[in-house]
């Protein structure tokens, strides 16, 4: 844990932001990557000026952040060959983001059992899939399934047979 946390700073210092806070945590829901991660380093800004700043590191649809979370642990796996995965959430993004897409795959849920239809939601990345298979996997009635291959990996949210 030490390295890792170490290594984040690092890489924000040389990055310019030095007024950040990071606290380490176990992973507690899917969108923290409970049951894939070791421990999640939550960072945050010290003033308001500093957590606009961190949100260029959550980029677009938190790409972003999946690189920086990658670089981190590209960096802590070449420290030995057990190393522990970790997880990166800034300012409560991955936390809002989960929230977000569970509330839309009940929403989704909803509209297959009432209407019969497949619906297919878009593009998005295995941990985010991942969020929306959990939150449907005991929900009656529907089923879900990943379609399509690389960045254009969607999940289908079926009638249940």
């Amino acid at each position: 844990m030490d390295l890792a946390g170490s290594t984040l700073r690092d890489l924000l210092n040389l990055l310019g932001l030095t007024h950040t806070e990071i606290s380490a945590r176990d992973p507690e829901t899917p969108g923290d990557g409970l049951g894939l991660v070791a421990q999640v380093l939550d960072l945050y800004g010290e003033d308001d000026a500093t957590s606009d700043d961190l949100g260029l590191l959550i980029g677009r649809r938190g790409e972003t952040l999946s690189s920086l979370q990658y670089l981190l642990n590209t960096i802590i796996g070449r420290a030995g060959e057990d190393a522990p995965v970790y997880g990166i959430d800034i300012e409560g993004y991955r936390r809002r983001r989960e929230q977000t897409l569970v509330d839309l795959a009940h929403e989704i849920a909803q509209e297959v059992r009432e209407t019969g239809d497949v619906i297919t939601l878009e593009p998005m990345p295995a941990s985010e899939r991942r969020i929306v298979h959990l939150a449907l996997e005991t929900e009656e009635g529907v089923r879900t399934e990943s379609v399509g291959s690389g960045d254009r990996r969607q999940v289908e949210v079926l009638p249940a047979d």
